[in-house]
């Protein structure tokens, strides 16, 4: 029994200790920030679609992505707004909330793909 005790005080005693660690310093300035990566995104579908057209004409001008992947993110992109206006047509015109967080998430995707294409190349 005391084993049984002494096993569970000791992992209170760590466990509590590893709860009160201080929390880690901010990024430096200059640094990454997720949270600025969507800074400016319009919130609708459409807006964002027009969005990520952009970034991708961007890349294309600045030669930061080249002609493959320019062309295959055009393609995902071209994807993703045929699949909203088979939606549009199934729904009369009215994306649900379900269909506008997965519109969201695949045009996440595609931003992060594009994002990674442009800085890694693919």
């Amino acid at each position: 029994m005391k084993r049984l005790l002494l096993t569970v005080a000791a992992s209170m005693l760590v466990a509590g200790a590893a709860q009160a660690q201080p929390a880690p310093p901010p990024p430096p300035p200059g640094a990454w920030d997720a949270g600025a990566f969507w800074r400016g995104a319009p919130d609708s579908p459409r807006e964002r679609i027009q969005f990520l057209q952009d970034r991708i004409n961007r890349g294309i001008s600045d030669g930061s992505l080249d002609r493959h992947e320019a062309w295959r993110a055009n393609r995902e992109l071209n994807g993703v707004r045929q699949w909203i206006r088979r939606m549009h047509w199934e729904d009369d015109g009215r994306l649900t909330p379900d269909q506008r967080a997965r519109v969201q998430a695949r045009l996440d995707d595609l931003s992060r793909q594009i994002h990674w294409m442009r800085h890694n190349g693919w």
